[in-house]
C-alpha cells in the first residue's frame, strides 16, 4: 500500500469482502479500466493509480466504505462526514474523541480510542474481526488513521510500533512496507504507539483544504507513499535500499535524506528513536523473512544478521515478535498449509 505497486493480498482481500456483498470482482475490476488479465492471474500487481480507481470503484458500487468486512455497512459519505466533524478541533487529541464520538452514533462501527500514556499513547482501533479472515480491513484502518492524523496536523506522526491482535497473517511481511515500523502480533488489542506529545499538536488543516483533500481520500491513503512521512520512515525505507549486512552509517544516511548527521541524530531522538535501534530493528525485521522459508537454518540466519551468539539472536527476536524464532517459523508454516 506505501508501495507504488500493489502486492496481490492486498487486491484480493477488498474483492472478496465485495463479493460477499453479491459484487462480481471481474465487473468491478472492468469499471476500473483495468486488464482482465491481471485479475486471472494468481500474481498480477496494479499501480498504486489503478489502486486508487479500483477502491473508489469498489466503495461506489457496494455503498459501503468497510468494503463487506465489518458485519454492518458504512454508507459513502460517512468517512467524509466525520471528516468534516473533526476539522474543527483545536488538536489531535480532540479530533481523535470527537470521531470516536462520531462513529459511536453507528452500530457495528470501528471504535477509535486513544489510550494516553505520559510518554507514548496508543491509538487503539476495535471492529469486529469475523468478516475479516484476511485482516485487510485491521490494516486499512491502521494506515488509514495514521495517515489521517499526520495529514491534521501537517507533519508526520512518528509511528513507534504496530499491534496487532491477531496472529501474523501469511503476507505478514508486507508489512514492513505498509507501517515501515516494527509490528507487534498477538496483541491485546490493535493499535499505533505513538509520543503522547502529537497529542496536542494543533490541527493545521482547514474546511478548504478539506475540501480538495476528500477529492482522494481515503482511497490515496491505501494506495499510495505517505506524504507526511516521519524522519524513521525515511529512515527505514533508505535502510530497505541496502543488503542487511551493509546498512550505512549515520553520516552517510544523513547525506541521503537531505540532513546533517546532528539534524537526524536530533530529529530521531524526538521521534523517541535512535539510529542505532532503528538498525537492529531492521534486521530482526530481515530475520523475519528468512524465517518464513524453510531452507536456512537459524543459526545461519543469526549469523548472518551478525549476531555471534545463536541466543543473543533468540532473545532479541523474541522481545521484538514475541515468539521465538523456532515457535515463528513453525507459525508460518501452519499458516500455508
Amino acid at each position: 500500500m506505501s508501495s507504488h505497486w500493489i502486492p496481490r493480498p492486498f487486491i484480493d482481500a477488498p474483492l472478496r469482502g465485495a463479493a460477499g456483498l453479491g459484487l462480481n470482482p471481474h465487473h468491478l475490476w472492468a469499471a476500473a479500466g483495468l486488464d482482465p488479465a491481471i485479475l486471472n492471474n494468481p500474481d498480477g500487481q496494479i499501480n498504486a493509480n489503478d489502486y486508487a480507481s479500483l477502491m473508489a470503484v469498489l466503495w461506489a458500487h457496494s455503498d459501503d466504505e468497510l468494503m463487506g468486512l465489518a458485519p454492518v455497512r458504512s454508507h459513502s459519505g460517512t468517512f467524509a462526514m466525520m471528516c468534516k466533524a473533526i476539522i474543527s478541533c483545536s488538536s489531535l487529541e480532540h479530533a481523535l474523541h470527537r470521531a470516536r464520538r462520531f462513529y459511536a452514533l453507528f452500530d457495528g462501527a470501528p471504535n477509535i480510542r486513544v489510550i494516553h500514556g505520559p510518554q507514548l499513547s496508543r491509538i487503539q482501533i476495535e471492529h469486529d474481526m469475523s468478516c475479516d479472515p484476511d485482516h485487510f480491513l485491521s490494516e486499512s484502518l491502521l494506515a488509514i488513521w495514521h495517515r489521517l492524523s499526520s495529514w491534521l496536523v501537517g507533519q508526520g506522526i512518528p509511528l513507534l510500533s504496530v499491534g496487532c491482535c491477531y496472529p501474523p497473517p501469511a503476507h505478514a511481511v508486507l508489512y514492513q512496507n505498509l507501517f515501515a515500523t516494527p509490528v507487534k502480533f498477538n496483541e491485546d488489542s490493535t493499535y499505533l504507539l505513538i509520543p503522547s506529545r502529537v497529542l496536542t499538536l494543533p490541527v493545521s488543516q482547514t474546511a478548504a483544504s478539506l475540501r480538495a483533500f476528500l477529492n482522494h481520500s481515503p482511497a490515496d491513503f491505501l494506495a499510495r507513499p505517505n506524504p507526511h512521512e516521519s524522519m524513521t520512515g525515511k529512515l527505514r525505507q533508505l535502510f530497505r535500499r541496502y543488503d542487511i549486512a551493509c546498512l550505512p552509517d549515520l553520516a552517510h544516511s544523513a547525506t541521503q535524506l537531505g540532513v546533517s548527521g546532528a539534524t537526524l541524530r536530533r530529529r530521531l531522538f524526538d521521534e523517541q528513536t535512535s539510529f542505532q535501534k532503528l538498525k537492529d530493528e531492521c534486521r530482526l525485521e530481515e530475520a523475519s523473512l528468512r524465517l518464513a522459508q524453510q531452507d536456512t537454518s537459524i543459526r545461519e540466519i543469526a549469523e548472518y544478521l551478525g549476531y555471534t551468539e545463536t541466543s543473543t539472536f533468540h532473545r532479541a527476536f523474541k522481545k521484538w515478535m514475541g515468539l521465538t524464532p523456532g515457535d515463528y517459523r513453525s507459525q508460518q508454516q501452519g499458516i500455508r498449509r
